[in-house]
């Protein structure tokens, strides 16, 4: 049986996950601190339903195994920033839960996830933080990461941004995310997502790296440039650990006529 064949024509922008998502805005309005009862729910979900199925799904159907987890025990009493490449639907929401536990995650979403109005508040709960696509809603959203680092909570960051499933190498991403642990001084970890064969289904391994730092003594601009390109290879390196191409992906030829 043949792997099926993706063709693409933007790296950067094409999104290969299937879901339809609606515009929603994110300004001024949009609330990111909650009440005593909407966070109780929420610990109760994340760590009472979410978590336990991320187990069952990712330990039992997946194989999940993580590499290198150590490297994160040092740092249960800060808060850090986390990145990964994004190649799979269901198991990019459950693996940091199990990476990071018991230190709870919160992941960093374009708006559109929270436009379902049946799944808003439930994204919300499980840890979704939408990123505000209307100049308004910046100054909360900075305010709230800034209090869920001094909670020392993690902060889950996709740079890739779309989802290519099962890819297995790491596409090239700008280094706009990058400008968070250097604004905030905090140390960053990645995890790089990797594919092997297994006897019924594909397994996954994620392999853990850091921390890294920003450099203090070079312009911000800079400092930022040079974080994004450190993960960048670091990814790249760990991504050579994928043994199985379930899905491949060829660039669409362009047509000069």
């Amino acid at each position: 049986m043949k792997n099926k064949v993706i063709e693409f024509a933007d790296e950067q922008n094409d999104d290969f996950s299937g879901i339809h998502r609606l515009p929603f805005s994110i300004d001024a309005t949009y609330s990111y601190k909650r009440g005593i009862i909407w966070r109780a729910i929420s610990f109760l979900l994340y760590y009472g339903i979410m978590r336990i199925l991320a187990y069952l799904y990712m330990k039992l159907w997946l194989g999940f195994r993580v590499v290198n987890r150590k490297c994160l025990k040092k740092y249960k009493n800060t808060g850090y920033f986390l990145y990964a490449n994004h190649t799979h639907a269901p198991a990019d929401g459950f693996m940091p839960s199990l990476i990071t536990f018991p230190k709870r995650v919160y992941v960093l979403v374009c708006s559109e996830n929270l436009s379902k109005w049946g799944t808003k508040n439930f994204m919300a709960m499980i840890g979704a933080v939408p990123i505000p696509n209307q100049y308004s809603g910046m100054r909360a959203f900075k305010s709230y990461l800034k209090e869920l680092l001094q909670k020392k909570k993690v902060i889950m960051i996709y740079p890739e941004a779309h989802i290519w499933p099962y890819y297995t190498k790491i596409r090239s991403f700008p280094s706009v995310s990058f400008t968070y642990p250097v604004v905030e001084e905090k140390p960053v970890f990645t995890f790089t997502t990797t594919y092997q064969k297994g006897w019924i289904r594909t397994r996954i391994t994620a392999y853990v790296d850091g921390p890294f730092y920003a450099r203090k003594d070079i312009d911000k601009k800079e400092a930022i440039e040079e974080l994004r390109n450190k993960i960048y290879e670091v990814m790249i390196q760990r991504s050579k650990n994928s043994t199985y191409e379930k899905i491949k992906y060829k660039k669409k030829e362009q047509n000069t006529k």
